[in-house]
């Protein structure tokens, strides 16, 4: 190697070290939007007429595969539609876990307001393009399927 190129190769490894300490380098930071999941749920308006004042709303997010408990879940109380929700990582219910990679996300309207599956009553809708990548800010949900 020349010495010339020698050069070159400390400049480069001088300016990364350089972006490093300023903290300008962010190649192990997770992806933009990882860790939190937004958007807003309606009712059908067919179903409208059936929501009652002590309804609870559930907007529920679980692996598309694995076991069926929640990774994280936003309970809503006394809900007035539309709701605006949004679920981050300070609503994950597994230690250990997050939210990232590809996740189902589904709302409740809950007659009991006790979390667990659906009961007789209880209305589900589920975002349409389930599975869905983790950090998605803008999914609708439609409560339209009464159990």
């Amino acid at each position: 190697m020349s010495g010339k190129a020698v050069g070159m190769a400390g400049g480069i490894i001088g300016l990364a070290a350089m972006a490093a300490w300023l903290g300008l380098a962010h190649s192990c930071d997770p992806p933009a939007g990882e860790g939190v999941i937004a958007g807003r749920v309606t009712i059908a308006p067919n179903l409208a007429d059936q929501v009652k004042p002590t309804d609870v709303l559930f907007v529920i997010v679980k692996r598309p595969q694995g076991p069926p408990r929640p990774i994280a879940a936003k309970r809503i109380e006394h809900p007035t539609f539309p709701v605006s929700f949004e679920i981050t990582n300070a609503d994950v219910m597994v230690e250990g876990s997050e939210l990232r990679g590809m996740v189902d996300v589904i709302a409740r309207l809950d007659r009991d307001g006790q979390a667990g599956p659906a009961q007789p009553g209880d209305i589900e809708g589920r975002y349409a393009k389930n599975p869905t990548l983790s950090g998605g800010r803008d999914l609708e949900i439609v409560l339209d399927s009464v159990h």
